[in-house]
Formats: C-alpha cells, sequence, structure tokens
C-alpha cells in the first residue's frame, strides 16, 4: 500500500514524461518522413509501430519517476556521504550499529529471542543462536556486571563484520528497556566520537532506526529519528572523521508503520548536506583574558 501511494504521488510526472518522450519520438518520425520524402511511413506510421512507441514511452516515464528507496549525498567541502536506504541492514556492506541496554543484558529474560529486532538477529546469524556466544565477545571489552553510562560503545567482529553495540536504553526490572529523547541524542554524538576517535578505521558504517521500536520514547517517531540522525552526524563530522559513507538503514517495514516520507526525507538530506553550518571560532593564546570567542567567519 505504501508503495502504491508513492506511485501514485508520481502520476502527474509519469504522464507529462509519456507525453514528452512520445511527443518527441513522433517528431522524429515525421522529421524522417520529410527527408525520405515519405518513404520511411511505409515502416512507421503503422499500429505496430504506435503501439511499439506507447509502451517505450511508457517504460521511459515509469523508471525516470521509480520512487526511490535509496538516495546519498556528499557533505559540502568534505569527503563523506550520507546516504538512507531501505532494505536489510544486516547486507549493507562495513560496520553496523546494534542498539542495546547499559547492562549489555543480551538476553533480558527471553524478550530478545522473542523480539523481531537487530539485537536478535545478530545472534541468531552471526553467534549460532547462542547469546552467550555473545555475552562472551563483550565480556572481554567491559565489565557487564554493572550498569554503563548512555552512548558507552563496544565494538565487537564476527565472520569479517564489525559491529558497535550503542548503549541507547536502561534496563528495568521486568527485563524490558526504556529510554529518552535525551539518551537518544547523547548516544549518537558519543558512538560518532567512540568511531572516529577508537575503533578501528571502518569506511563504511549502517545504523538503523535506533529508539524507535522497544525504547518507548513518547513524541518520537522514525522521521524524527532519521532526521536527528542526519543532523547529528554532520555536526559531528564537522570536527571529527568518523567515516567515508555513513548508511542509514530503513527497513521495509518501518515504512508502512512510521509512514515516512522517503521524498521529504530526501530533500531534507539533500539540503542538510549541502547548507549546514559552520563557525569558525578565533584562537586564544596561553595566558590570555578569559571572554567570550571571537567568530572569525560562519560558513552557510
Amino acid at each position: 500500500m505504501y508503495s502504491l501511494k508513492r506511485w501514485l504521488k508520481n502520476l502527474k510526472l509519469i504522464f507529462i514524461d509519456f507525453l514528452a518522450v512520445t511527443g518527441s519520438v513522433w517528431m522524429l518520425i515525421e522529421f524522417l518522413s520529410y527527408v525520405t520524402n515519405g518513404w520511411i511511413d511505409t515502416y512507421t506510421k503503422n499500429t505496430y509501430y504506435l503501439v511499439c512507441v506507447l509502451i517505450f514511452a511508457l517504460i521511459v516515464s515509469l523508471r525516470k519517476n521509480k520512487p526511490k528507496i535509496s538516495f546519498a549525498y556528499k557533505l559540502r567541502n568534505k569527503d563523506n556521504f550520507i546516504e538512507v536506504k531501505v532494505g536489510d541492514a544486516f547486507s549493507n556492506a562495513g560496520a553496523l550499529v546494534i542498539p542495546i541496554n547499559n547492562m549489555f543484558d543480551v538476553s533480558l529474560g527471553g524478550n530478545v529471542k522473542k523480539a523481531n529486532s537487530l539485537q536478535n538477529k545478530l545472534i541468531k546469524n552471526f553467534y549460532l543462536d547462542k547469546e552467550e556466544h555473545l555475552e562472551i565477545d563483550i565480556s572481554k571489552k567491559i565489565n557487564i556486571k554493572v550498569a554503563h553510562t548512555i552512548g558507552t560503545t563496544v565494538e565487537v567482529e564476527q565472520i569479517g563484520k564489525t559491529f558497535y553495540l550503542l548503549v541507547n536504553s536502561r534496563k528495568k526490572d521486568n527485563n524490558r528497556v526504556e529510554s529518552t529523547i535525551d539518551d537518544f541524542l547523547l548516544s549518537l554524538s558519543k558512538l560518532w566520537e567512540f568511531i572516529a576517535l577508537e575503533s578501528g578505521r571502518n569506511k563504511i558504517v549502517t545504523i538503523p532506526l535506533i529508539s524507535t521500536n522497544h525504547g518507548r520514547i513518547a513524541n518520537f517517531n522514525r522521521t524524527i529519528a532519521i532526521r536527528e540522525i542526519i543532523y547529528s552526524y554532520i555536526d559531528s563530522s564537522k570536527l571529527l572523521n568518523i567515516a567515508d559513507k555513513l548508511i542509514i538503514s530503513i527497513h521495509p517495514s518501518d515504512l508502512e508503520k512510521g509512514d515516512i516520507d522517503l521524498d521529504g526525507i530526501n530533500e531534507y538530506l539533500k539540503y542538510s548536506c549541502k547548507h549546514f553550518r559552520i563557525v569558525n571560532i578565533s584562537s586564544k593564546q596561553e595566558g590570555e583574558e578569559i571572554t567570550s570567542s571571537n567568530v572569525i567567519g560562519i560558513e552557510n
């Protein structure tokens, strides 16, 4: 149903391009008819050829206006790209961000196995459905017996793929998790710092729509999550070299659930990558009196 809505939204453009292609082909036929003194009319001005032209025009107009399921733009004056892509996050090249609770509890009393989550898929596909194996990998990096702060990130590698386990929620006593918008924003900024400064270099990093399913954040939806990920990454990229490409992965089911306007996201991403703001502050000499910094330049 969602795909049909997007096709219908482009119906006017499809019709315009259909007429344009048909008209262009027919003008070419008339020109050839003129220069050949009507000789070519025998082959072109018949029902069969007309049907072929109409089919060709329809195919061209449909392909040109096919709703996009992925789009990428380069950050202004940088070598970094941001791509928004609909599909399976695990199928993308490079590293993948996996949200997790502050206790790094990979079971949550069996709730993880019941959920259709990235954490569950990680355990099934990369740890032979044995959550204890993932727990061992995590425990090699940090103490899993204590609570960790929001934004804590642990890097693990399995079957040649790197995963960033990002704390974006808190475990509750009933083996559920909770999160806030502040947790979401803080986890993003800490994630970019970790990837840029502490992790092995990964040219491509995929991040799913974290905090949109089981965190239960009020007044927060998938569209807001996408926009905030874009904004946070661009803002951090002003000072940090995070990755050559960030892929924001949208699961196909999220399109319907979240009623995501991909065309609107496309415009937002394009504008954000081209027009983000950079403020240059003058440096102070050691021992200089503490005063407000002087802005020496603004790039919009």
